[in-house]
């Protein structure tokens, strides 16, 4: 591990639940056992990826969220801002409400994602994967009353996920928690911190995040140790590679990952039209946001791609980025390719999205070829999202 790769505040609360040593870990890590975010280094898994997402799916789980980029906007034209730079407007959201969010340059080109948490009318936390987003930012900053922080270091996050995740934030002691719904913010008490809890997730199912201090990280390890006591289940804390198959299953796009994000070819980036994100574009809303024009007039267009799920039973060896196929009137042509795929174990199946031409998204009889036999391997083409869960969206939540 480099100098410039960092661990977490959360980290060892995340890891000791899954009898792991973060330290003695990252002593003998190879790079292909974890991902740098925002600097810091995240675990592709702490204990067993197949165990951490049948307790996901089964119960609880938990993941460090604090290397999201956080931004904080402020003053009485944060909303206006927002509505500027957001392909649809929060300023109306209700207050204590979040939002998804999507940021486009002005060519129509999806930069990024993320959620807004609307806490007052001129008080707005803005959270991304993990771009810079400083330069964009100041490029449509014309505002008077507006101040923008990156709160990224000031403020730890903890996801609790799966159908037991209520049962433990009522352990908690917070109180009326399972009345929240989807993208429903509430601020709780633990043990005189405040505690900032949202019905949302990225993984398709129950769940909740938690934004709050670093000094609080203490008492919520005690309010973990508790409930586990309480409920008797073992909470365990689950890495990147289970955040992949869930958001997958769920048809969530990570900016970056379903796209270059590079903007070097931009036969390699992907408008919200071609991501299945077309429904958070709004056009009829009367907001200048950046990249409407161009996105109205794509609008009215075929996009070059669509987005799709793809299924691969055999196992073999397969990669982000691999190349899709088809055989049409006896000729291979390359129709696409796969932005993310991921073995999932629990399932016995390679799981993934698939990017197709256009033109080409109704041919079924598709595959893929192997990297290490060089071996076509069928695909099946399915409709995302894979999943869909009844406890995501359920009030209330028990």
């Amino acid at each position: 591990m480099t100098n410039s790769i960092k661990k977490s505040v959360l980290c060892d609360l995340v890891a000791r639940h899954s009898n792991f040593d973060f330290d003695e870990h990252m002593a003998t890590m190879a790079r292909e056992d974890f991902d740098v975010w925002n600097g810091f280094c995240l675990p592709m898994h702490y204990s067993d990826a197949g165990l951490e997402y049948k307790t996901l799916r089964s119960s609880c789980a938990i993941f460090d969220a604090s290397p999201m980029k956080k931004y904080r906007i402020k003053g009485q034209d944060a909303g206006k801002f927002l509505d500027r730079i957001l392909t649809a407007p929060v300023s109306q959201v209700p207050a204590m409400k979040a939002a998804y969010g999507l940021i486009c340059d002005e060519d129509g080109y999806l930069m990024d994602d993320g959620i807004v948490n609307k806490l007052a009318d001129d008080d707005y936390q803005l959270l991304i994967t993990e771009q810079d987003l400083d330069e964009h930012f100041s490029k449509y900053n014309d505002f008077g009353d507006l101040t923008i922080v990156d709160e990224t270091a000031l403020s730890a996050g903890l996801a609790f996920q799966g159908p037991k995740s209520c049962e433990v934030l009522l352990q908690f002691g917070f109180e009326g928690v399972e009345q929240l719904a989807p993208f429903e913010l509430k601020y709780f008490n633990l043990s005189g911190h405040q505690i900032l809890v949202g019905r949302l997730g990225f993984t398709g199912d129950l769940g909740y995040e938690l934004w709050f201090n670093p000094e609080a990280i203490q008492v919520i390890a005690q309010a973990v140790d508790d409930a586990e006591n309480a409920l008797d289940i073992k909470i365990l804390g689950y890495g990147l590679t289970v955040v992949n198959i869930c958001r997958l299953e769920a048809g969530m796009i990570v900016p970056g990952w379903d796209t270059s994000g590079t903007f070097e070819d931009l036969q390699d980036e992907r408008t919200p039209f071609e991501l299945t994100l077309g429904w958070n574009v709004k056009l009829a809303n009367d907001t200048d946001f950046v990249g409407k024009k161009a996105l109205t007039k794509l609008k009215t267009q075929e996009p070059r791609f669509k987005m799709k799920g793809i299924k691969i039973s055999q196992s073999c060896a397969l990669e982000d980025g691999q190349e899709l196929f088809a055989n049409i009137d006896g000729v291979t042509f390359k129709i696409g390719k796969l932005p993310s795929i991921v073995w999932h174990e629990n399932e016995n199946y390679w799981l993934g999205f698939a990017s197709i031409i256009s033109d080409c998204a109704s041919i079924k009889d598709i595959f893929v070829v192997c990297n290490e036999t060089t071996k076509s391997i069928k695909g099946e083409i399915c409709k995302i999202p894979f999943i869909d869960l009844a406890q995501r969206n359920q009030v209330p939540a028990i």
